[in-house]
């Protein structure tokens, strides 16, 4: 891109950057409208925003490329949180944590393949070409979704922390209730430092092997590739356990301190033993809460699903901030000190506030304390 559109780094830095920005500055507001346009009407428009990159093969320049990766941040934005509560809608609280693993192991292996494809399928074909193949997959499922996708006929506001059968009716809360709610601030922490340091892990740690412990640079970012593969499998088992216990918490606890640990060894030590299990096992660590992660905002005591799609959304904009900025911190950091440990440090101990927050949060599934306390009343 920086060659055929004769870009200097910073501007072309933008193609990477618009992305997180984008979602994390329309979650929020996109969301609210949930209520007024409907979880169905909502998800078709930020579907179709996927889909706007088809046009790519019909423009020229550097600009219009920004345009439909816009377009793309809009849609991300909108369906994520949207899939969740559909996925809420027709699912049990004690299915929501295992169909939701599945889910998101989904999201892991698609973003998983576009990585590996996406150089090649520009180098052979075209810069475009990614643009509009991986839109036209988009526009596939959004067709799907207009014909098959429905909404469920259910009694639409429920909270989730309760058995099915005892099920109480629950009221949209404002936007001011779930700004300030207790769990969803703990919630988007625990997004925030975990995403913070993912980022900023896989932004740098292959320039890291390379000049630093001298791993030559495809090898160095070839290892970095076990981490979503590890983090696909722990979401599906991540989600079958939560299943099984009911419960939530234990894992968003495990999930913050071994994230940290094991991102600490994989700076630390210089033994390719070493360095290879601590990513495999970084990206465990990572995947084994993803479930729980989506899980919890439609189970959070009082909230609907309406309301928990704000939640999610709340998650996105915090998350996102957080990849936009830790690979600019760790950067500045390696520039001011001549090493990448301080930036890496930083962020690993931040990720503790996953620990912290998980804590702090209640337990929403269906052996917590609150589930009971809830039947009992």
């Amino acid at each position: 891109m920086i060659e055929e559109f004769e870009l200097s780094r910073s501007v072309a830095g933008w193609y990477a950057s618009i992305a997180p920005l984008g979602i994390a500055a329309v979650s929020l507001p996109v969301n609210s409208l949930v209520r007024r346009l409907g979880l169905k009407k909502l998800f078709t428009i930020g579907s179709l925003f996927l889909t706007v990159g088809i046009f790519s093969w019909f423009t020229t320049g550097y600009l219009p490329l920004l345009f439909f990766r816009t377009c793309f941040a809009v849609g991300t934005a909108v369906i994520i949180p949207l899939a969740t509560a559909i996925t809420a809608e027709w699912f049990g609280n004690r299915e929501l944590p295992f169909v939701n693993g599945i889910g998101m192991s989904f999201v892991t292996l698609g973003n998983g393949i576009a990585f590996l494809a996406t150089v090649p399928l520009a180098q052979y074909l075209s810069l475009k070409a990614p643009i509009a193949i991986y839109a036209a997959f988009a526009l596939v499922g959004a067709v799907t979704w207009i014909i098959l996708g429905r909404n469920k006929q259910k009694s639409p506001e429920v909270s989730s922390a309760v058995p099915d059968q005892a099920r109480e009716t629950r009221s949209d809360l404002s936007l001011r209730q779930i700004l300030t709610n207790k769990a969803a601030l703990l919630m988007t922490l625990t997004v925030t430092v975990s995403w913070s340091l993912g980022n900023a892990i896989g932004s740098w740690l292959p320039d890291y092997y390379y000049n630093v412990f001298g791993i030559p640079l495809a090898t160095a970012s070839s290892i970095l590739a076990y981490a979503p593969v590890a983090s696909t499998i722990a979401s599906i088992t991540g989600g079958l356990l939560s299943t099984r216990l009911g419960r939530r918490k234990p894992f968003l606890i495990a999930s913050g301190f071994f994230t940290a640990l094991f991102a600490l060894c994989a700076v630390l030590f210089n033994y390719p033993a070493v360095i290879y299990a601590s990513v495999f096992m970084f990206g465990i660590s990572g995947g084994i809460c993803i479930s729980s992660l989506f899980t919890v905002p439609m189970e959070i005591p009082g909230m609907s699903v309406n309301s928990g799609v704000i939640v999610i959304a709340m998650m996105q904009v915090g998350g996102n901030l957080g990849n936009f900025i830790s690979p600019l911190v760790v950067g500045a950091l390696v520039d001011a000190t001549g090493s990448y440990l301080p930036g890496f440090l930083t962020f690993i101990i931040l990720s503790l506030g996953m620990v912290v927050a998980g804590i702090l949060l209640p337990e929403t599934g269906p052996k917590g304390g609150h589930q009971t306390q809830q039947t009992a009343g």
